[in-house]
């Protein structure tokens, strides 16, 4: 039985082998991996767990955007892509040019008005210049200034871009920047990766931020469902913008995981086996982990729960991708909205390009001040 009436996958690698590459220059995370077509995999799954459509997000150093394209141009009624600066993200981690936002945003402009542009719907998974990104340290308003350009180029495009610099070691909430861009550009759509993680404490924060502003939405690929419940009991949140995936189809390098008997730490985990990493130098399985099986169990186990009805289901599993995407939906095929129970907006609100602006932003116009209050609700 599928989940939804039209269901996304929201986090779909299948761009990479989850190798280092002969020839890289770098190891550990800012490694080159090697580029493959593993799509087969990914539509295997999807045929098998009733997943109508994918969004593919390129990610580690060797993946390339227009390759991804490639394989939404191989299946145009399955997949869509995001896109990353990934030929500059390469270059700078073999040296041969410094990696700088001018030429990101340059190289995906090339993606949006080039010939594969109608696969391309947003930025992601990770933003210019964050995670893997092997590049001179920015300080934080050097940091916000690259942001600005990346919403500003985003809102153009009329495009969502991805979020995922969040870390526990981070001296800072990592969201403080993210709110200060959100209230300056009230129109950029951003998206927050995995929700803000797979940890109760990360998922809260992250529900904290979407819920203070119309265009940030929640990648639910690591949630289990029981997470589900802080966005949905959150009366400034709900089910509209929610993004339900797999959380890593098609990658080989993690996989979910179980740890029984659990009282005080968390009972799901998405990681990898780090005694092979670490020890082993083998960082891939030889098999195509279950993303999906765990995830749409998950979809089922939220009416079990009683934590929402069918409706707000289909939604979360699809029509808010299905939006936000502009994605080919079918004739017939229509979603929840003007549900003031189920605080889903009308259409109008849902579907509006210019939403109403917060306050809060406390420093002049371009200025981000790390380390002080962000926003005053």
């Amino acid at each position: 039985m599928k989940i939804g009436r039209f269901v996304v996958d929201g986090h779909i690698h299948c761009g990479k082998k989850d190798v280092t590459a002969k020839d890289s220059r770098v190891s550990g995370f800012n490694q080159e991996v090697e580029s493959v077509d593993n799509s087969k995999e990914a539509l295997y799954d999807m045929q098998v767990y009733g997943v109508d459509m994918g969004i593919l997000l390129p990610s580690f150093n060797g993946t390339h955007s227009d390759h991804y394209a490639q394989i939404c141009a191989d299946h145009p009624d399955k997949f869509r892509t995001c896109a990353v600066e990934t030929e500059l993200r390469l270059d700078a981690m073999k040296g041969i040019r410094k990696w700088n936002i001018d030429d990101a945003i340059k190289e995906l402009e090339g993606y949006f008005t080039g010939p594969y542009k109608e696969f391309f719907v947003g930025i992601g998974e990770f933003s210019p210049g964050s995670l893997g990104c092997v590049r001179d340290m920015p300080t934080k308003q050097e940091r916000f200034t690259e942001w600005c350009k990346t919403a500003e180029f985003c809102i153009e495009y009329d495009i969502p871009c991805y979020f995922h610099e969040f870390s526990s070691f981070n001296l800072e909430d990592p969201l403080t920047m993210m709110a200060c861009l959100c209230s300056k550009y009230p129109k950029f759509k951003l998206i927050i990766a995995h929700g803000g993680g797979s940890k109760a404490k990360d998922i809260e924060k992250a529900v904290d931020m979407a819920a203070r502003f119309e265009n940030v939405y929640l990648e639910t690929g690591y949630w289990k469902a029981e997470y589900y419940e802080f966005a949905l009991r959150e009366e400034d949140l709900g089910a509209a913008k929610l993004i339900w995936g797999g959380g890593d189809t098609g990658s080989h390098l993690w996989y979910p995981q179980i740890t029984f008997g659990t009282k005080m730490s968390e009972s799901n985990k998405f990681s990898y086996n780090r005694n092979n990493w670490i020890w082993g130098q083998t960082k891939a399985t030889n098999y195509q982990p279950d993303w999906l099986g765990w995830a749409t169990h998950q979809a089922h186990r939220l009416k079990d729960l009683n934590l929402c009805t069918q409706d707000e289901i289909n939604l979360i599993v699809g029509g808010n991708a299905a939006r936000l995407y502009k994605l080919p939906v079918p004739d017939g095929c229509t979603f929840a909205s003007n549900r003031p129970d189920l605080n889903i907006m009308p259409p109008e609100i849902l579907n509006s390009v210019d939403p109403k602006a917060r306050d809060g932003f406390p420093w002049p116009d371009g200025q981000y001040i790390g380390g002080t209050h962000t926003l005053i609700f």
